[in-house]
């Protein structure tokens, strides 16, 4: 039996096989006699293998119909390696005294003596308090209960600044109004989205481009541009930190801001046609008279 492709005609003589077969062997049998019988049953397994192999290449020239044009889909990723630009510090100011009030007065009178020399020396940073504290001090006997032998207040100065130069103009500053450390200096920048969007905009070409050598290699070309998909969060490498627990010394070894690294992937779906196809172009809007 041949299959000419028509999905009726290839039933029809799967019906008729089956027909033959039962035909003749019911003609011819005999109730007592096996033999018949397992013949007659081997026709039919013989009968339902033609019509399953029948119906799976039914079922793959009606996918090949539905199906759309061929496609391609590429990776690009990108890495881009940005010097910062802003700069913050986190000053400490630390105080004791006998009673709470006592030593809260005392710190709010260095660290209000260090927010003005910064404001004084960087009037377009931003300077503000957070995080103060005041705390008991305990002591501990061999023999006996706790007791309290003191207070400390707590505060932290945080200065935002957008020129990375002036790091030492600010220990000098922060040494001389009395601040105890330097709790935290981070190296950051002052627009990550610009960054960000570059390093999309870099991953994108590199897909872009890895799409159209494929379509030169097999003869074909670039048609629409069907998905765009990030292939993971843009990543940002955390900024480096540095921190002087105490602040003694004026004369600070030179340091290093490093980079700050930030990472793009992306996925692209293309159309391809070929080489003999015109590519569709897109709607332009109308231009204004």
């Amino acid at each position: 039996m041949v299959w000419t492709g028509d999905n009726s005609s290839g039933f029809t003589a799967v019906a008729a096989c089956l027909y033959q077969r039962i035909l003749a062997y019911t003609t011819g049998m005999r109730a007592t006699n096996i033999f018949l019988w397992g013949s007659f049953l081997g026709a039919l397994v013989q009968c339902a293998s033609i019509f399953l192999v029948l119906g799976g290449m039914a079922q793959a020239q009606e996918a090949q119909q539905r199906g759309g044009p061929a496609t391609v889909r590429v990776h690009g990723q990108a890495t881009l390696s940005v010097e910062p630009d802003q700069v913050q510090f986190d000053i400490g100011v630390v105080t004791q005294a006998s009673t709470p009030k006592a030593a809260s007065e005392q710190n709010a009178n260095q660290s209000g003596a260090l927010v003005q020399q910064l404001n004084a020396a960087f009037p377009s940073a931003s300077v503000k308090k957070v995080n103060f504290s005041v705390n008991p001090n305990f002591e501990y006997p061999r023999e006996g209960t706790p007791k309290i032998a003191g207070y400390t207040a707590t505060n932290t100065v945080r200065l935002l600044l957008n020129d990375i130069s002036n790091l030492q103009a600010v220990m000098d500053i922060a040494i001389k109004s009395g601040a105890n450390s330097v709790d935290r200096v981070a190296f950051t920048l002052r627009s990550e989205n610009a960054v960000r969007a570059q390093a999309l905009a870099g991953a994108a070409n590199q897909a872009l481009d890895g799409a159209k050598s494929l379509a030169a290699a097999l003869n074909l070309k670039l048609g629409r541009l069907l998905t765009v998909e990030e292939g993971q969060p843009v990543i940002v490498s955390a900024p480096q930190e540095i921190r002087f627990e105490k602040l003694q010394s004026t004369n600070l070894a030179p340091i290093s801001a490093g980079t700050i690294d930030v990472h793009a992937d992306v996925d692209l779906t293309y159309e391809l046609l070929s080489a003999a196809a015109r590519v569709p172009e897109t709607p332009r809007s109308p231009r204004k008279k």
